[in-house]
């Protein structure tokens, strides 16, 4: 595209219409000759006014092309180069896309292949006294010389981690801010659309992408392990499928090493699988679908943990209560025994309801500070709310219920809460809920959500609830308070409670609490890897204003091109001197013989 060094120059292209403005005024129709005499003179006349024409517009045309060029290059015109030789000293970030959709393989070839073959082409380009940077999808700028940063590039495999082009832009553009050097950045990518979001480029930008179109792709989003633990008699797990195809594929799920079992799935949908019993213990989960084009979607893992049911001991007096449980028990979710103590302080784990008289507040208080819990029953609150809405409970009408006080020096352990109040705690092995499960104090018992909530209270949050969490590499997941460990594999990372933890690749994690296990994290690709659909060149220039866009064979010779300008004077002053030696040939000569 041509520029000009002086735009507002322009304006004297006006000037151009001089000579036509001439040629129009000096126009006269030549006398008519009626004597008979001089007829043989009309013939000649005819064919001198017909030679005539013919030169004034040749005149017309040279004096309008010769104004225009000068005009012309008096404005400075410029056009960009692209495979010059040379170049200015340039800062360039080049920005390799090397998240999980570029393992895709196009035509027998990993397109990651074809990326960095690109990138190194535009890195060969850079010249001692230019400064370059490589930014992959790890989200960290590499800088030095070209023949490292090459070596770097050809280490490179595919990411685990998802890049966000346009937070990739803007990184790159704070990197460039630092140097004095006129900069450029380079994006070598598939130019996935769910990856593309909208910046501005702080400097001129070339995007390198693949002109073929992506293969069709399919791959697990979720594999879903439901409440945990599960039962020695199995259980059933739900698994997600996304991608950009229509077929329909066989989903298989097996538990560790057992034979798998086996759903059909097509993008867009999810299908449930019951999974067979299992000895106690932590047990991989694998869901896997036929092999594609884009492997590393197809496989997903998640711990579940598998324990006997808890063993609980319940009053049959509490009528609501004792429901409940008698169709918990009907259904294989707990058992009688004394492992948890539902109601009242137990010797062991204990959900602890208040006492119908109010005179035994003191002494469970005394009781609960023996135990160690760091929790006690304050005053009766009457006034009506509803709990907040969270994972335990929902939102649940509470008519009364009574105040529940630390007595640590914090507030650790809360469960559940009303207007912002606590409702529901934890402390050593101690659950105390603020309301009796009755009508009269809470809506919960008639609700239709009783008995799944009397699942979780007695299986999970009373033994010790497990803590089972998902996420996808480089993304912050928060840590259990008691973590100090996490594991995936062979590999581990050590860890403070509480603390945010970004896994830095996809499997089943376990976190560890010392020497026990307290919990899993699911990691897998972001479900946006697997629409491998690209943006297209239009959508890329709305995002990105003034990108050029050109195919990654190209990528080499287009990048450092930005400032490689040919200055268009000299052709156009060269083409003024040759129509004004044209006007002055017609004007004279020519005329003359004619």
């Amino acid at each position: 595209m041509i520029g000009f060094l002086h735009p507002w120059l322009l304006a004297g292209l006006v000037a151009a219409g001089i000579p036509i403005l001439l040629h129009l005024v000096a126009r006269r129709e030549p006398p008519t000759i009626v004597f008979p005499a001089v007829r043989y003179l009309v013939t000649t006349t005819r064919e001198n006014q017909r030679r005539l024409r013919l030169t004034n517009w040749l005149l017309l045309l040279l004096r309008t092309l010769l104004i225009a060029a000068l005009v012309m290059a008096a404005a400075g015109p410029t056009l960009r180069l692209t495979g010059v030789p040379g170049h200015p000293a340039t800062a360039m970030v080049v920005i390799l896309d090397n998240s999980p959709s570029s393992a895709a393989v196009a035509g027998g070839t990993p397109r990651l292949a074809r990326l960095k073959a690109a990138a190194r082409a535009v890195l060969r380009r850079a010249t001692p006294a230019d400064a370059v940077w490589l930014l992959t999808a790890d989200g960290t700028p590499r800088g030095g010389d070209a023949a490292s940063l090459i070596r770097l590039l050809d280490s490179l495999a595919p990411s685990a981690r998802r890049m966000d082009l346009g937070s990739a832009l803007t990184l790159a553009g704070a990197v460039l801010a630092a140097d004095q050097r006129p900069g450029e950045l380079t994006l070598v990518t598939d130019l996935q659309a769910s990856a593309a979001t909208a910046a501005s480029p702080a400097a001129p930008l070339l995007v390198a992408r693949p002109a073929e179109p992506p293969p069709p792709n399919l791959g697990i989003t979720s594999l879903g392990t439901g409440a945990q633990p599960w039962s020695t008699d199995g259980g059933r797990v739900s698994v997600a499928v996304t991608g950009d195809s229509g077929r329909t594929v066989p989903v298989a799920v097996r538990l560790d090493a057992r034979p798998p079992r086996q759903a059909l799935a097509s993008a867009g949908g999810a299908v449930t699988i019951n999974l067979p019993g299992a000895p106690a213990g932590w047990r991989i989960a694998t869901a896997e679908l036929d092999a594609d084009e884009l492997r590393v979607d197809d496989t997903r893992q998640a711990y579940v943990r598998i324990a006997p049911v808890a063993r609980v001991a319940w009053d049959p007096a509490d009528r609501y209560v004792a429901a409940a449980c008698d169709v918990l028990a009907a259904s294989g979710r707990i058992a009688r025994g004394t492992e948890v103590t539902l109601g009242s302080l137990g010797g062991g784990f204990s959900v602890v309801t208040p006492p119908a008289d109010a005179a035994d507040v003191g002494a469970l208080n005394r009781a609960l500070a023996r135990r160690g819990v760091s929790w006690r029953f304050g005053n009766p609150v009457d006034i009506g709310a509803e709990t907040d809405s969270t994972g335990l409970a929902g939102r649940v009408a509470v008519r009364r219920r009574y105040s529940l006080e630390s007595t640590g020096s914090g507030r650790t352990g809360v469960l559940a809460t009303v207007s912002g109040a606590p409702w529901a705690v934890r402390s050593n092995g101690v659950v105390l809920l603020a309301s009796r499960l009755d009508p009269d104090w809470t809506g919960l018992p008639l609700a239709a959500g009783f008995i799944p909530f009397l699942d979780r209270l007695l299986n999970r949050v009373a033994r010790g609830e497990l803590a089972m969490a998902a996420g996808v590499p480089g993304e912050p997941v928060t840590l259990p308070d008691l973590a100090t460990e996490v594991r995936l594999g062979d590999r581990s990372w050590k860890v403070e409670g509480g603390d945010l933890f970004r896994p830095q690749a996809a499997g089943a994690h376990l976190i560890l609490a010392g020497r026990d296990t307290i919990g899993a994290l699911d990691v897998g690709i972001d479900p946006r890897e697997s629409a491998l659909a690209p943006l297209s060149d239009r959508d890329a220039r709305r995002l990105w204003k003034g990108a050029r866009i050109v195919s990654l064979d190209a990528a080499g010779d287009a990048a450092f091109s930005s400032r490689s300008l040919a200055d268009l004077r000299g052709p156009l002053l060269w083409a003024a001197v040759l129509a004004g030696l044209g006007e002055l040939f017609l004007a004279s000569v020519w005329r003359r013989r004619a």
